[in-house]
């Protein structure tokens, strides 16, 4: 987070530069400059004041806004992993699906065709019942023609016989002449002749009636089987298609079920979506207002620093005798903020082998991983001494931050791509100043960073805050 500092603190050190312009005095990083200080009060410190404070309250809603952001992103992965995860058991879910519609649709055709067949078995009983009536109808007929035949026979019997047993002689012996033995001999022969026909007749009509009954019975019984066969494809089919309706719906459920969360989720996602455009509009809003407030209060610094100049340079003489006088920055807290958004340190101050030159010297700064292009931001309030190449440093940019604990306060920057600001300009903590490198003495692209206090190098971790 962007420490905040008195409001009176940048104001003292623009106008200790042009106190020291116009007195000849200061020059950052020499070990015998003097403090700068401020005498009076600037007719802009209520603006001043009152600028600090939009700039505090924009802080906290952007902070406030960068949190909502990241706990909706969050919400957003969370919920694009569950639907993530939803959509991937759609597949399996509609191959189930698909898999018991083609159960469904077999058993259905299944149960269809049999009862096709439970019809064809219908009409074969029913024809087979007509075959059965017909049947009976002529052995019955046949029965009544065994009955004529029979009494035909007995009659033949009585009339031929007359109930005594008569030899061929006695019929020869009996004829009153030759012509009425012929006759009543050829009545008797065609008498016997109709006899022995009708008793074939009869022979072969129970004979085709016998043959008749066979055949009704195996018809009866193939009727029999194949009704019973039907019934239970009927029933074997009918469960079948209740099995694959079952699982046709439970499938189908199961489907819609995903599909709700699914849509549920999508539903869910949009609206964080939606949220989180809401959050970025007004994260840009406040950002222009943050960036205006921040350009009026370069503004009125500027106008304060060369209000104040004159006064400072007028009394520079008893500010240098009374530290008491001086602005100090960070009494209630530390003054500066890391210059990278990641601080991570790759090189401590202190004594150490040079991996360039290759002997032991005074490391004297604190170095920062910064891969190469990383933006490298104003670790306090101050202005540019200069922005320009030093040898060893590479491209460097020194700042003048005013007094911390009555010394002259300054930060540096080295080993720089490129900056983006110039010498005499004003800048804020956290304003972009370039963008590291490995220009200078170096092995890889980093960030070098220096703190002096009256003109020293110190270690900068001792006045940073810890590194959260």
């Amino acid at each position: 987070m962007t420490t905040r500092t008195p409001p009176r603190r940048l104001l003292s050190v623009l106008a200790a530069l042009l106190a020291t312009a116009i007195g000849g005095g200061l020059l950052v990083g020499s070990a015998a400059a003097s403090a700068p200080t401020t005498v009076g009060a600037s007719s802009y410190d209520d603006e001043i004041a009152d600028a600090k404070k939009d700039q505090a309250t924009n802080a906290e809603k952007l902070e406030e806004l960068q949190s909502n952001l990241e706990d909706t992103d969050a919400a957003i992965t969370e919920a694009a992993e569950k639907l993530q995860a939803l959509e991937d058991k759609l597949p399996s879910l509609r191959k189930a699906l698909t898999a018991a519609q083609e159960k469904y649709t077999a058993a259905q055709e299944a149960y269809d065709a049999a009862l096709v067949e439970q019809q064809i078995v219908a009409d074969k009983l029913a024809a087979a019942k007509s075959q059965e009536q017909a049947l009976g109808d002529e052995i019955s007929a046949d029965e009544d023609r065994v009955a004529e035949i029979s009494e035909a026979l007995a009659v033949i019997a009585r009339d031929s016989y007359s109930g005594s047993d008569i030899s061929s002689l006695a019929v020869v012996l009996g004829a009153s002449s030759s012509e009425d033995f012929v006759d009543d001999y050829a009545a008797r022969d065609a008498a016997a002749r109709v006899q022995a026909n009708a008793l074939a007749e009869m022979e072969e009509i129970a004979a085709v009636n016998r043959n008749r009954e066979a055949r009704q019975e195996a018809v009866r019984e193939e009727i029999q089987r194949l009704k019973l066969e039907a019934d239970e494809l009927v029933v074997t089919t009918e469960a079948a298609k209740q099995t694959a309706q079952e699982a046709k719906q439970a499938a189908a459920a199961a489907k819609s079920e995903v599909e709700g969360a699914v849509a549920e989720q999508e539903s869910i996602t949009a609206s964080l979506e939606a949220q989180r455009a809401a959050y970025l509009k007004q994260q840009k809003k406040v950002e222009a207002q943050q960036e205006s407030v921040r350009s009026e209060l370069r503004t009125l610094l500027t106008k304060a620093a060369a209000e104040e100049a004159a006064k400072a340079a007028a009394a520079k003489k008893k500010a240098s005798s009374s530290s008491s006088s001086s602005a100090t920055v960070g009494s209630s807290g530390s003054p500066l903020a890391f210059p990278t958004k990641v601080p991570y340190i790759t090189s401590s101050y202190g004594m150490r082998y040079h991996p360039v030159l290759h002997y032991t010297r005074l490391h004297a700064g604190t170095d920062f991983r910064a891969y190469c292009g990383t933006p490298i931001y104003a670790a306090a309030d101050g202005v540019v001494l200069w922005a320009k190449w030093r040898a060893g440093f590479g491209n460097q940019v020194m700042l003048n931050n005013g007094t911390y604990k009555g010394q002259t306060f300054a930060t540096s920057y080295n080993h720089l791509t490129s900056s983006v600001v110039s010498a005499g300009d004003v800048v804020l903590q956290g304003d972009l100043l370039g963008y590291s490198g490995n220009t200078g003495t170096g092995t890889a692209c980093h960030l070098h960073f220096e703190v002096y206090l009256n003109g020293s190098t110190v270690n900068p971790m001792s006045i940073l805050p810890a590194i959260p």
